[in-house]
């Protein structure tokens, strides 16, 4: 838990077996304010060593099959004619 909360679990335990709403709600605010900000500060970490450790697969493109190259014949053909 942050040191600048000044609510914990206790204290909305406590709240809520003395019937005290707001204080529950300002205990469980301050709960959840903490724990949310701690997951965020978590992805943040995580998204960042994602991006500065990203190693893009490469395609080998210089590797290709006899049948993907298509050649363009219309140039040789003439209208039955040879030369």
């Amino acid at each position: 838990m942050s040191e600048d909360n000044k609510y914990g679990i206790e204290d909305m335990i406590s709240a809520a077996v003395l019937q005290k709403p707001i204080e529950f709600e300002t205990a469980f605010n301050d709960i959840i304010v903490d724990r949310i900000r701690d997951a965020v500060e978590a992805k943040k970490i995580e998204v960042a060593q994602q991006l500065y450790n990203y190693e893009p697969e490469v395609e080998n493109d210089d590797e290709f099959e006899a049948g993907d190259l298509e050649l363009d014949n219309s140039e040789e053909e003439t209208d039955g004619e040879t030369a």
